[in-house]
């Protein structure tokens, strides 16, 4: 890689992490956009690279930073902090020689503050980055014997609080094991609308490795960039985590089944269940008649947008209603075969995609959200029909999302009539996926 597209790349993840820093852009969207004008597939792979790792060891590389810097972080201006951030994960994380990660994060800090002020601003990120070469190898991280939650939290790139948490239910093996696999970036993950193998042999067609996933429509594309395959823009795939297809198959689900979906942008999981309920437009079968038999309630009018955009393209038939989910638009007595609550949370579980929400949530994120989850699922309780079957949802591991709701719930009146059915958790060391807390119980009577 050339000194030209080296640090045009650089650039392209400084942009990236600019756009979550200053505009709270998800990284999915915040690289993607970053990098798209990079002509080279290699310069484009070499920004993301960057700019992931850098949101993934965010804690480590400032303590690593406040160990060299000549003033407290907090007084560096933010853009030259990024700009230390970028350097120190190329020093500390990535394969890069010690000059190239240096005289680029120099550059690239010049360009971030007054011409005035250029050659001040690179004289400052130089020290510092060279100190950090220099005494990296001696950085004076706690041991896992002395401090076990520090010395996680620093060797991971985690917040202790997390670390903490998973250290109350797991030893700390099995809680290291999680938080290493959480910084391992996914591959590609497709879930086939149709028929899978017709699916395969499309993107082997187009030279991708394409393989099995272990649920039903999962494909594996190690090496894609889904947004650049015929087959999403057509609608015939869907990018989606085998974590979430595992929920819908999870809800009970069948051939001419009711649905309720709450709480369902953008729509992956309401899509999904619109096919296993048979709701194919232009297809004879179940769910072919003019009344869809899923119901989407969404709060956020341009999510519930997202739905119909997805039901769409993939030509499934979905009723998209746009409302409180713990009041939902229905009709008084209204009820359903199969409800899913996939409950806003705080999403600890996507962290191989998106690393930076480790850093954006906090212990008091936990709190206010269960206590809403627990609202959302004692409301779905009442629209389950009998015979039916509730499933509850969260993208995370934390005790009071997961067993704390299902606890808390199988506890009040609301779930008089149910029947708990199963209880899981996915985790990315032992399932690679997201980590995803399913849990479910019948309604008594018959469908």
């Amino acid at each position: 890689m050339g000194d030209a597209a080296g640090l045009a790349a650089r650039r392209a993840a400084l942009t990236a992490l600019r756009a979550g820093d200053e505009d709270g852009t998800w990284s999915n969207r915040a690289v993607p956009a970053a990098i798209a004008d990079l002509a080279d597939a290699r310069d484009r792979g070499f920004a993301a690279h960057l700019a992931y790792e850098t949101l993934r060891w965010e804690g480590t590389l400032d303590a690593a930073l406040s160990l060299v810097c000549s003033r407290p972080l907090a007084e560096v201006e933010r853009p030259v902090h990024r700009v230390l951030r970028l350097g120190a994960v190329q020093l500390l994380v990535s394969d890069v020689p010690d000059r190239a990660a240096v005289d680029t994060s120099v550059a690239l800090a010049r360009e971030q503050v007054p011409r005035g002020r250029a050659k001040g601003a690179g004289g400052f990120v130089n020290g510092v980055l060279r100190a950090l070469a220099r005494q990296r190898h001696d950085l004076p991280w706690p041991s896992r014997e002395d401090d076990p939650v520090a010395h996680l939290a620093l060797t991971t790139g985690h917040p202790d609080w997390i670390v903490a948490e998973l250290l109350e239910r797991y030893d700390v093996e099995r809680t290291r094991a999680i938080l290493v696999a959480d910084d391992v970036a996914p591959g590609v993950t497709l879930r086939a609308v149709g028929d899978r193998q017709t699916l395969i042999e499309e993107l082997r067609a187009e030279g991708l490795e394409a393989v099995v996933g272990e649920v039903d429509e999962a494909v594996r594309v190690p090496g894609a960039d889904p947004r650049r395959l015929d087959a999403v823009a057509a609608g015939r795939a869907v990018p989606q985590d085998e974590a979430s297809m595992r929920v819908a198959h999870a809800s009970g689900v069948r051939p001419g089944s009711s649905v309720l979906d709450l709480c369902a942008g953008p729509g992956g999981k309401a899509t999904h269940l619109a096919r296993l309920a048979g709701a194919v437009r232009g297809e004879p079968g179940p769910g072919g008649a003019d009344e869809p038999p899923v119901v989407a309630v969404e709060l956020h009018p341009h999510r519930a947008q997202l739905i119909r955009d997805a039901a769409r393209s993939q030509r499934v038939a979905i009723d998209v209603r746009v409302g409180d989910a713990t009041e939902p638009p229905l009709s008084p007595g209204e009820t359903f075969d199969v409800v899913l609550v996939d409950a806003p949370c705080t999403g600890l579980g996507t962290g191989r995609r998106r690393p930076e929400v480790r850093w954006r949530r906090t212990p008091d994120d936990v709190d206010d959200l269960a206590a809403l989850q627990r609202s959302l699922l004692s409301a779905a309780a009442a629209r389950v029909a009998p015979g039916g079957q509730l499933t509850y949802a969260v993208c995370t591991w934390t005790g009071a999302e997961t067993d704390g709701v299902a606890d808390a719930f199988e506890a009040s009146p609301a779930a008089t009539g149910f029947t708990a059915t199963g209880r899981r958790q996915l985790l990315p060391d032992r399932d690679d996926t997201d980590g995803m807390f399913i849990a479910t119980w019948r309604r008594d009577g018959d469908r």
